[in-house]
């Protein structure tokens, strides 16, 4: 939520992978399968000491983004901003992190360092004359800092260009959960921006609701769409309006199941995986000065006016 355009505007990103090559037609389709190999535990994730991911924080974020594509096209319909800590030689992502900003109370400072970043995307995009939209997902504890939706608003005052490029995602526990203040800032910017549901968890989604509240997308994973409701929520948000994305396709032998679903969008790593955007998309060098012309030296010293006689010939 590609044209040519859009294509080279988005460099930081490459263009998604082609299809997969068929199947050798040698091969029976009923070949049996590998052998599997024995079950190996991945190491468990190195905790990391909540001061060098608050350094890390301070220090600065890393931009990846990930694009999500049509279905069967593969072009891409918008980019989703993703946030990365580098501790040492580690890249986190946010599942690795965002706890601990939690527990410190941070959630909404590395939401507003986004919101600047997605912005200067945004702006990249615009100059390069593409209308990619640019998701970002913000954390639940932001929708409770007070004015931080308002703000949101103010930006767009301040970067009409971000107008229709910007998509704001909510958890799905954060739209069941919405107060008066935020279902009324939300509902000031639904007609400036998209909206989507993130992390959808419970396949019983009210999509009428959601769809009141100007949801315009809702990401899914592939886990639940290839379960027992999936086939019913992915009805259930179409004949809402609301454009369904799957989300963590890994694999290239689940992209027909998604097809045969109907599905529009799907965002993995088998059509592109984050890529990190380049540092100068992010803080473009400010513009050379242009220096005034000096005058001809021919040229006769100019003549005061009285400030009456000027004001005389303005009126």
């Amino acid at each position: 939520m590609v044209e040519p355009a859009a294509a080279r505007a988005a460099s930081a990103v490459p263009s998604p992978a082609p299809a997969a090559p068929p199947a050798d037609p040698i091969l029976p389709r009923e070949a049996a399968p590998a052998p599997r190999r024995p079950f190996v535990p991945e190491p468990a994730a190195e905790i990391r000491p909540d001061a060098e991911i608050l350094a890390a924080l301070a220090q600065g974020l890393e931009v990846h983004l990930q694009p999500v594509v049509s279905l069967p096209q593969r072009k891409v319909a918008f980019y989703e901003a993703l946030a990365r800590l580098r501790v040492g030689d580690a890249l986190l992502s946010p599942a690795e992190f965002v706890r601990v900003l939690e527990r410190h109370g941070r959630t909404t400072e590395l939401d507003r360092l986004m919101l600047a970043r997605v912005t200067a995307i945004g702006q990249h995009l615009a100059s390069r004359g593409s209308e990619t939209p640019v998701a970002y997902a913000l954390s639940p504890g932001s929708l409770f800092e007070p004015g931080f939706l308002r703000a949101v608003a103010r930006l767009i005052d301040l970067h009409p260009e971000l107008a229709g490029r910007l998509i704001l995602a909510l958890p799905q526990r954060s739209w069941r959960s919405l107060d008066a203040e935020q279902a009324s800032a939300l509902n000031a910017l639904r007609e400036r921006i998209g909206l989507a549901v993130d992390r959808v968890a419970d396949p019983g989604l009210d999509t009428p609701a959601l769809a009141a509240r100007g949801v315009s997308y809702a990401k899914v994973g592939l886990d639940t769409l290839l379960g027992e409701h999936g086939a019913a929520l992915a009805v259930s948000l179409a004949q809402a309006g609301i454009r369904l994305v799957a989300e963590g396709v890994e694999r290239e032998a689940d992209v027909p199941d998604l097809i045969d679903l109907d599905l529009p969008l799907a965002q993995g790593a088998v059509f592109s995986p984050p890529r990190v955007v380049r540092p100068e998309v992010l803080s473009p060098p400010a513009p050379e000065p242009v220096p005034e012309p000096n005058p001809p030296a021919d040229d006769p010293p100019p003549v005061r006016r009285a400030f009456r006689d000027v004001l005389r010939r303005a009126v």
